[in-house]
């Protein structure tokens, strides 16, 4: 992901201004990518920051598709420390049993520091008394699950018990990584960091990698885990040597938060699927690697 060549961050009051030139050698690309790909935020991010008025472009309001050119300035107002809160939480999928919701990263699963947390949604939803049957870290982005009665709740665990429930994820790790599978067992002993050790983990806890691009030193990933440890995606690929981007804990905290989305689950008879909107993810390549996983 390309980061400012020029330019810089700068805090005033309650924003945060991002300010830079669109880099010289670089073709003339439209306003949403220039800031995703110059600050990794997801487009969805970037075109409420440009209808909000909080992008100008040579002290200018521009259109999401004004194609910005070489040497052109731009400066991002955003407020700081805005939670996510329960409009950027919705359905993708639900039927008599099951609801998949997607939590957007910087929110909690279930309550902690901030006020709003995924499971105080669920009523705005149409899921008033329906429990969550997973979490996803704080930073991370994507489905989390949901169940309609106590019945269902224990069909899912022995579904996951034996190993009948795929998540598969993508992220973005710093340097070349080819295909992986991290076999090493986590110790998850409430620190905020996990401990990768060296014995070997029942295969249910397996991390699975492949590769799908080289993206500026960095390489997108589709990683598949059945029965998942706290941090365990972002333990594992660190302990490998291969950090995520925008990893606080197991790499370096950086503008665009982490680049980890649980974009796909199934179980038996259940299937939901959203992707993250990151400018280097293309729905066809996902959708191909998944099938050699599918094969394996």
């Amino acid at each position: 992901m390309r980061k400012p060549s020029a330019g810089g961050l700068a805090h005033t009051g309650t924003s945060m201004i991002h300010s830079f030139f669109y880099p010289e050698g670089l073709p003339p690309t439209r306003l949403d990518r220039v800031l995703s790909l110059q600050l990794g935020f997801g487009l969805r991010r970037c075109r409420a920051l440009i209808e909000a008025g909080r992008v100008l472009v040579d002290d200018r309001p521009c259109a999401k598709g004004a194609l910005i050119r070489p040497g052109q300035h731009i400066c991002v107002t955003e407020p700081e420390d805005v939670p996510p809160a329960c409009h950027d939480v919705h359905l993708v999928a639900r039927n008599e049993s099951y609801a998949a919701l997607i939590k957007p990263g910087g929110m909690h699963t279930v309550a902690g520091r901030n006020a709003s947390c995924l499971e105080s949604c669920l009523p705005g939803l149409g899921l008033n008394r329906w429990k969550l049957l997973n979490r996803l870290d704080y930073l991370t982005s994507g489905l989390v699950l949901a169940a309609a009665e106590k019945r269902d709740v224990s069909v899912y665990k022995a579904w996951q018990e034996a190993g009948q429930v795929c998540k598969l994820y993508l992220a973005l790790a710093r340097g070349v990584v080819a295909n992986l599978e991290c076999r090493g067992r986590i110790l998850d002993d409430k620190r905020s960091v996990v401990r990768v050790t060296t014995d070997e983990d029942e295969p249910l806890r397996w991390t699975r990698v492949r590769a799908l691009r080289q993206i500026d030193g960095n390489t997108l990933l589709l990683v598949k885990i059945l029965k998942g440890r706290r941090h365990q995606i972002r333990a594992h690929l660190a302990h490998a040597g291969y950090p995520l981007v925008g990893d606080p804990f197991y790499g370096v905290s950086e503008p665009g938060g982490l680049y980890l989305h649980h974009w796909r689950l199934d179980m038996p008879g259940f299937t939901a699927a959203l992707l993250p909107d990151w400018p280097c993810v293309d729905p066809g390549e996902v959708n191909r690697i998944q099938a050699i996983f599918d094969s394996d």
